[in-house]
C-alpha cells in the first residue's frame, strides 16, 4: 500500500513538473508579437501608444502573462490639417474605444467606437485628440486582452471653401452649392433666383439652388453667410431654346383656389434630410409629349410654358415613384385630378398631376419605383420637380445629370 501511495505522489510530481514546464516554456515564448499589429491611424498618420495594459493567454485563463506601461503626458505631433478633416481609423481588432477631442478654447467632446468621426470642427487652431483602443473577444478566447493609448495634437487650418457644381447653369437646372472647411454658423444664401436650402454634410453644408426656366440670362450674384463668413458668388444663367407648340383651348374647370390652397403650403415646407439617392426614375412608361419650358400658343396668343414633363401614359397604366420620399399630399382636386406629393428632402419635392386613382396616402414613405396609382383619360399626366416654388426640368434629374447628383456621398 505504502509502494503504491508512493508511485501515486511520484506520478503527481512528474505530471506537476511536465506541466510547469510546459508552462515555463510557452510563457518565454510569449513575446509582444501576439499583441495586436495594426495601427490606429488619425488622419491618415500613424499614432504612437504612449500606454498599454495586455494580457496574453498561455495556458487557457489559468496563466497569462502581461505587458503593461502607464499612460504618460508625451503628446505626439501630427502637424496640420489644410485641406481634409482628419478621420480616425480604428483597425479589425479594437472591439471598443474611448475617443476625446479637446478645442483650441477648451471643450471636450467624447465619443466612442460607433461615433469616433462625427466631431464638428467649429475652430482653427490647436487641437489634443486621446483615444483609447480595447480588444476583448468572447468568441477567441486565447486572443490577448488590453489597452492602446494614444495621445496626440494637431493644428486645424481649413478656411471655409465654396464650389458650385456648375458655374453656368441653363435654365431649368438645379445648382448644388457645396460649403466646406471650418464653418462657425449655418449658411444661407440671398438670391433673385430662388430659395436654397442646405444639408449638413461631413464635410459642411450641401444647398441646392433652383434656376428656372425663366430665369434672367447673365450673371447673378449669390451672397452666401456663414457665421462671420459673407461671400459674394456670381453664377452665369445661360438661355435655353424651348419648343414652341400650338395647342387648344381648355374650358376653365374651376378650382384655382382649391389648388392654391393644398399645393402652395407645400412649397415653404419639408424635411431638411436629404432622401433621395441617385438618378431620379420616370415615373410612367409613356413617351413626353410636352416638355419642360415649352411655350404652349392657343390661337396664335401665348398662353404659358410648361412647368413639367407631360406623359402619353397609357389608360390604367401605374404610376410610380420617380424618388424615395415621403407623400406630403395625396388627394383629387378640380384642377389636377388625382395628385400626389412627394417630399425628397432639402426643399425638393415631385409633384404628380392627372392620376385617374391614387393608392397612397398622407404621410407614407416610398421608395423609388413604388406605385403611387394609375394614370386615365381624364387627365394628362404632367410630372413637376420644384425646388421651393421653382420648378426644374425633371429631365436632367432622371438622366442623372442634375445638381441633384453632384458628389451625393458627401
Amino acid at each position: 500500500m505504502r509502494k503504491l501511495l508512493l508511485w501515486l505522489v511520484m506520478v503527481a510530481a512528474m505530471v506537476a513538473a511536465i506541466l510547469g514546464g510546459t508552462a515555463a516554456f510557452l510563457y518565454s515564448r510569449t513575446g509582444e508579437d501576439r499583441l495586436p499589429q495594426q495601427p490606429v491611424q488619425f488622419g491618415g498618420l500613424t499614432l504612437t501608444a504612449n500606454g498599454w495594459d495586455w494580457a496574453i493567454p498561455v495556458l487557457g485563463d489559468k496563466v497569462s502573462k502581461t505587458y503593461e506601461s502607464p499612460t504618460n503626458l508625451t503628446v505626439q505631433k501630427l502637424g496640420t490639417f489644410t485641406d481634409t478633416i482628419p478621420a480616425l481609423t480604428l483597425p479589425e481588432w479594437v472591439t471598443a474605444a474611448e475617443v476625446q477631442i479637446t478645442a483650441p478654447d477648451g471643450t471636450v467632446w467624447s465619443g466612442g467606437l460607433t461615433d469616433c468621426n462625427t466631431y464638428t470642427y467649429t475652430q482653427n487652431g490647436a487641437y489634443q485628440i486621446i483615444v483609447t483602443a480595447h480588444h476583448s473577444d468572447s468568441d477567441a478566447p486565447g486572443d490577448p486582452v488590453g489597452w492602446y493609448a494614444y495621445r496626440a495634437g494637431y493644428t486645424m487650418a481649413m478656411n471655409p471653401k465654396v464650389t458650385l457644381s456648375s458655374e453656368r447653369a441653363p435654365q431649368g437646372s438645379i445648382v448644388a452649392i457645396q460649403l466646406s472647411g471650418i464653418l462657425d454658423g449655418e449658411p444661407t444664401v440671398e438670391s433673385d433666383l430662388g430659395e436654397v436650402w442646405f444639408r449638413k454634410t461631413a464635410t459642411g453644408y450641401m444647398g441646392y439652388l433652383p434656376v428656372t426656366y425663366n430665369a434672367e440670362g447673365g450673371d447673378h450674384t449669390l451672397q452666401l453667410t456663414c457665421g462671420t463668413l459673407q461671400k459674394e458668388i456670381t453664377l452665369t444663367v445661360t438661355r435655353t431654346l424651348y419648343d414652341t407648340v400650338s395647342v387648344p383651348a381648355e374650358e376653365d374647370a374651376g378650382g384655382g383656389e382649391e389648388f392654391r390652397n393644398a399645393i402652395w403650403p407645400l412649397y415653404t415646407t419639408g424635411s431638411s434630410a436629404k432622401l433621395w439617392n441617385g438618378r431620379f426614375e420616370a415615373p410612367s412608361a409613356g413617351t413626353v409629349s410636352l416638355a419642360y419650358g415649352t411655350t404652349q400658343m392657343v390661337d396664335g396668343q401665348r398662353s404659358g410654358q410648361a412647368t413639367g414633363l407631360t406623359y402619353a401614359a397609357a389608360d390604367g397604366e401605374t404610376v410610380t415613384a420617380p424618388q424615395a420620399g415621403n407623400i406630403v399630399f395625396a388627394g383629387t382636386l378640380t384642377l389636377t385630378g388625382g395628385t400626389v406629393v412627394i417630399d425628397h428632402g432639402c426643399g425638393v419635392k415631385s409633384y404628380l398631376y392627372g392620376l385617374e386613382t391614387v393608392g397612397v396616402v398622407r404621410g407614407q414613405s416610398v421608395s423609388t419605383g413604388d406605385p403611387l396609382g394609375t394614370a386615365g383619360m381624364s387627365h394628362s399626366l404632367i410630372y413637376e420637380l420644384r425646388i421651393g416654388s421653382k420648378s426644374t426640368d425633371p429631365q436632367l434629374a432622371l438622366n442623372g445629370s442634375s445638381g441633384l447628383q453632384f458628389r451625393e456621398a458627401e
